[in-house]
């Protein structure tokens, strides 16, 4: 039996419980603008698409095994197997989801009584594209979808610098709720390769990608790699613009908890990039001589950083966002203690595995973990309600806080979380029912 190391497992409970927790709420705010049931039930999904994948991850992981570079998978070993199958599939879904979600939110750019039906078709017919041509290529061009990153992307950076300069400009606070949202967004989605920011200036992410292609046994094509490149480009871009943008601010308004984060975010991707450089000759031996491990220290410092931002802290981003901005009906009594479950569930499951993480490097006696985590679990049980009411009493939506700056709603008879629920089921049936089927037929052996 193979022993689990990895956050992934944790990442699925994590998504699966906040994404059908987010759908459940939003099914019962019936009060709810369309936008809202919109971002909402996207999100939601989101989460869903990310915690099937991590599942699919696990089982690989648990039955065949990770390597220890970058928690990935042995494509030898697991190529043309179900589960590898779904979970590419999956992931592809969410991304596409992801690609999305800025033409929603924080605005509705598009606002037209057409554009829930590209949003609803654009994720079908992507998905029947995408699984088409990964399953006839044996997944060669596998995260070619990153490219479609790019409008979105231009959308809030452009989004992020219009609104910080006019705060700052026009000393309106108002302002500040929109830009911290776009950065969340930015983070959420392009976290993880924000975190390699300095790796991908000084040209040396390609290296690793090199070492871990042939570790894998990855055969991907130019168009793969340029997404793959493109992709870790507008994370560094973003994370640059972020930092500059909360320098700015911080020097002209003040230091806020947000700007905080994006300098520790910057911070982290300095020090990777320096670790980067320092284990480069191990990268190297991959591809000139035998492939040597990584020091200990090098994969204690991603566990803690970039794989803990991937797994742990997005799905808590995007419930910071549909609790503070208003978009789940916070204000009903029967979805309070749904959230209050939700936010205690959420920390404890992250307090125990950072726990876990540090026992994993220092020589700590269980008894000491686990006081630790009983008063850890005593702190959150007297502080949750504080914490809950502080997210929820504060909450207001976009349109609430800068309404000269939102567009007039289209309401939407049909913008229902059924039709959501129904679309999307659909499409995860799809993946599941294909990846199956072409397993079984041995197409992908």
């Amino acid at each position: 039996m193979v022993e689990i190391e990895s956050m992934v497992p944790i990442a699925a409970v994590v998504d699966l419980v906040l994404g059908i927790a987010t759908l459940s709420i939003i099914s019962r705010s019936q009060g709810a603008s369309t936008n809202n049931r919109i971002v909402g039930c996207v999100l939601g999904w989101i989460l869903v698409f990310l915690g099937l994948s991590y599942i699919m991850t696990s089982i690989l992981e648990f039955r065949y095994g990770a390597l220890a570079d970058f928690s990935a998978v042995n494509r030898d070993k697991v190529g043309g197997t179900f589960a590898f199958t779904a979970k590419n599939l999956l992931l592809s879904s969410a991304y596409m989801l992801m690609v999305l979600l800025p033409f929603f939110f924080p605005f509705r750019i598009i606002n037209r009584e057409w554009d829930l039906w590209f949003l609803l078709a654009g994720v079908c017919v992507a998905c029947a594209a995408f699984t088409a041509m990964h399953l006839m290529t044996n997944f060669e061009h596998f995260q070619v979808e990153n490219f479609l990153f790019i409008p979105g992307y231009v959308v809030l950076i452009s989004m992020y610098i219009r609104f910080i300069t006019t705060e700052v400009r026009d000393s309106d606070e108002r302002l500040r709720k929109i830009s911290v949202v776009v950065g969340l967004l930015l983070i959420g989605i392009h976290g993880e390769t924000m975190t390699y920011w300095l790796s991908q200036v000084l040209s040396i992410n390609d290296l690793f990608f090199q070492r871990q292609s042939i570790q894998s046994g990855l055969s991907i094509s130019a168009a793969a790699w340029g997404g793959i490149n493109t992709r870790l480009t507008l994370g560094a871009t973003a994370m640059l613009v972020l930092c500059t943008g909360e320098a700015w601010r911080s020097f002209k308004v003040g230091l806020s908890p947000f700007g905080v984060l994006t300098f520790v975010i910057f911070i982290i991707g300095f020090v990777a990039g320096l670790a980067d450089v320092a284990v480069l000759d191990v990268v190297r031996s991959c591809y000139q001589t035998q492939c040597e491990a990584f020091p200990v220290a090098y994969t204690i410092w991603y566990d803690f950083t970039s794989e803990a931002l991937v797994y742990l802290y997005t799905p808590i981003l995007f419930m910071f966002i549909l609790l503070h901005y208003d978009i789940v009906d916070t204000k009903r009594d029967e979805n309070r203690w749904l959230i209050r479950i939700i936010v205690i569930l959420m920390l404890l499951i992250v307090s125990s595995t950072i726990l876990e993480l540090i026992q994993s490097f220092l020589p700590i006696p269980d008894m000491i973990s686990s006081a630790a985590l009983a008063i850890v679990v005593g702190i959150f049980i007297g502080w949750e309600e504080r914490i809950v009411n502080s997210l929820i009493d504060d909450s207001s939506s976009i349109q609430e806080t800068v309404p000269d700056f939102a567009l007039p709603e289209i309401e939407h008879d049909f913008a229902s979380p059924r039709l959501f629920n129904l679309v999307f089921g659909g499409v995860t049936v799809f993946i599941l029912i294909v990846s199956l089927l072409f397993t079984g037929l041995g197409v992908l052996g």
